[in-house]
């Protein structure tokens, strides 16, 4: 299942096809039923929506079934996901509804004049200037969409940005409809993430020191952030408000002399042969086989290990290694039959992107988290945690029983360290 933007009507435009997708309350709509995968129910074949594919409930489920409002802004409609499944009140065919405001203007639309200008159209505005100064093509990004400059994916956030700005206000994302101010509320910022990958931007040394561009992108987000907390002043909110701030991943390699552009199509697939059904490869390979029974399998990560050239792998995950840690694929067709961890540096691509995420490197998995609150002592807290820890925290600090989400009681998550 590739859940993402190719789940638009059309991933050419920012509102995924649907202009309502971004002036209604639920981006969900712009995804087309047509581009789901199905599954056998009762007989007949039905869509499988994002939330569908969740096998637990998430933090928007337990807040909205308290009536508190709540609200996210993500970067493709795909992320309707986030409803989470809850088949005693989410839909199973149409998008979720534990979101009461949900905007996602498709990050990997065009980078075009006519974006910009259906953005204006509809009465949506960015916290940044517009990044085409061709209104027939932008420049040497023509074709391309908004990750592909630094000024078009900072435009692009600063329409989320605004959209948190009108919220934290008490309106809809949108500024025109009074509806109250979320109790749970946020954004997925682009930016850095962009900074880091793009040729022109990245890191200067192994310690990480930014380059120019990438610094500008974090320059960008600390300004938003900012933003969002003077409005929060203005509404007399910053007391009731805790601020998190995290990352789902990191990019690796920070050294970028570290990185080794490899194709996934010579170095996986060919060697597993015909066998091979699907991978994703960015700087780690989940890879899926056509038939898993027996010793297939174990063939497959043998081709792999014979193979002539340079795979870029250090170690696979097959068999007990694989199914200890996650579920086991020959009972789950979600699990990767085989999973690849690359060495450091390593990035499947044939492009020019000089780092990726989805690995298992320190420069993948080490991510910022920072809690803020005016009645929190400023300290660091040096006890190992994880990002799973944050939605459990959010529960108890409005109030609510973390042991509600059955991720929580399934795996034991504790809240952060301070928080219990």
């Amino acid at each position: 299942m590739n859940y993402a933007e190719p789940l638009d009507k059309n991933q050419h435009s920012i509102d995924g096809g649907v202009p309502a997708s971004l002036t209604g309350a639920n981006s969900g709509v712009a995804i087309d039923p047509t581009h789901l995968v199905l599954q056998l129910a009762n007989g007949a074949c039905r869509p499988v929506w994002p939330h569908n594919i969740v096998r637990t409930n998430t933090i928007f489920d337990v807040i909205h079934a308290r009536h508190l409002r709540t609200a996210w802004s993500d970067k493709h409609a795909a992320y309707d996901i986030i409803n989470g499944n809850d088949p005693d009140s989410q839909p199973s065919n149409g998008p979720g509804t534990n979101v009461d405001d949900f905007f996602a203007p498709e990050i990997n639309s065009d980078l075009s004049a006519a974006n910009v200008a259906l953005i204006a159209s509809l009465g949506l505005h960015s916290t940044e200037p517009n990044p085409v100064t061709d209104p027939t093509c932008p420049g040497a990004n023509c074709g391309s969409d908004f990750t592909s400059s630094i000024d078009g994916v900072e435009y692009y956030d600063g329409i989320k940005v605004q959209a948190i700005l009108n919220e934290i206000g008490g309106l809809d994302h949108t500024g025109k409809r009074r509806v109250g101010t979320p109790a749970i509320l946020g954004m997925n910022f682009q930016s850095v993430s962009v900074g880091q990958k793009l040729k022109i931007g990245g890191y200067q040394d192994p310690i990480g020191t930014p380059s120019a561009n990438l610094a500008n992108t974090i320059a960008f987000v600390d300004r938003s952030i900012g933003q969002m907390v003077e409005q929060l002043r203005d509404q007399r909110l910053t007391e009731k408000t805790v601020i998190i701030v995290s990352a789902k991943h990191g990019q690796s390699p920070i050294d970028r002399s570290k990185r080794v552009a490899l194709d996934d199509g010579a170095v996986i697939a060919a060697p597993i042969g015909a066998n091979f059904a699907f991978d994703i490869a960015d700087d780690g390979v989940l890879i899926w086989l056509k038939d898993n029974s027996g010793t297939k399998t174990a063939q497959a990560v043998a081709a792999l290990d014979s193979f002539a050239g340079d795979t870029g792998i250090v170690e696979w995950l097959s068999g007990p290694l694989l199914s200890l840690p996650y579920q086991d694929p020959a009972h789950d067709s979600r699990t990767p039959d085989i999973i690849g961890v690359a060495r450091v540096g390593v990035i499947f691509t044939g492009g020019s992107k000089i780092a990726e995420h989805g690995g298992f490197n320190e420069d993948d998995t080490h991510v910022a988290l920072v809690v803020s609150h005016p009645d929190l002592d400023a300290e660091t807290v040096h006890t190992a945690v994880t990002t799973a820890q944050i939605a459990p925290t959010i529960l108890k600090l409005l109030g609510l029983d973390p042991n509600e989400l059955e991720a929580v009681r399934l795996e034991n998550t504790a809240v952060l360290p301070d928080f219990n």
